[in-house]
Order: structure tokens, then sequence, then C-alpha cells
């Protein structure tokens, strides 16, 4: 009888520590993989200025190929990021959905910069970080609620 009453409990904290701890680590995995993205998407924005620095005229979408010497070392491209440049301005974009806390990783990494934002659904401008339409009409190339860094 003892040894199955040792094994209940045993078991029963066992059970309780796996409740507690697997959602912890869970969360902690999804902030890691947002930091991941973030920093992925700031490296990836500091080549299209590289870029620029050397190329001011260029216009459209900077291709992968032109971009490659201008990537920190080791940098590994994700291909959910793209650019389009346009009337003077160049956008750095998400072109798929990506977790809900990468934009606020970006906001902070990005000195809380106002030209960090989505690209609103309704009137097509960038929302900054916080809520406020700014009034910048956004590419029609871009998606709706991408994640959207405005700059040159």
């Amino acid at each position: 009888m003892y040894p199955f009453l040792i094994a209940i409990f045993f078991g029963s904290i066992v059970a309780a520590v796996s409740a507690v701890q697997i959602p912890k680590e869970q969360d902690f995995a999804l902030v890691a993989r947002a930091n991941v993205d973030a920093t992925n998407l700031i490296a990836y924005r500091k080549s299209v200025q590289s870029y620029f620095v050397v190329n001011p005229a260029a216009t459209g979408v900077i291709s992968d190929a032109a971009l490659t010497p201008y990537y920190l070392p080791g940098y590994i491209r994700n291909s959910n990021w793209t650019n389009i440049t346009t009337g003077g301005n160049t956008y750095v974009y998400t072109t798929t959905t990506i977790a809900s806390n990468v934009i606020n990783i970006v906001y902070k990494k990005s000195n809380n910069s106002l030209l960090i934002g989505k690209k609103n659904s309704v009137s097509g401008n960038l929302q900054s970080f916080n809520g406020f339409d700014t009034g910048i009409v956004l590419p029609v190339s871009i998606p709706n609620n991408a994640l959207v860094i405005l700059g040159k």
C-alpha cells in the first residue's frame, strides 16, 4: 500500500511541476523567437540602408542579390522581409503574418521610432506602434497589417 501512495505522491509532484514549468518554457521560447525575428528584420533594414548609401538613386524593390554584399557577417536572410523604395522613401516590411510581440521588440530596439508600425487595413496608412494614424500613405504593394519600418 505504501509504495502505491509514494508513487502517487511523486507522480502528483511531477504533474504539478510540469503544469507550471512547461508554460513558462513555451513563453520563453516565444519571446526568444520574436527577439530573433526582430533582430533579423533590423539587420535586413540595415543592409537596405547601406545599399542606399552607395546607390542613392535606386527605386523599386532592391533584390537579394544586390543586398548580399551589404549583409552583416553571418546574416541569414529571412524570406519574410522585403523592401520597396518609392517617392524618396524606403519601406522595409513583412510579407507574412508574424508574432504580435515582434513589433514591440522592433519598436524598443529602434529607440521608440514613430516610423515603425503596421499598415492600417482601412486607410492604407502607417499606423504607429502607439496606434496613431500617421497620415503616411503606404504603397499598395505592402500587405494590410504588415509590420513596416519607414525610412531611408
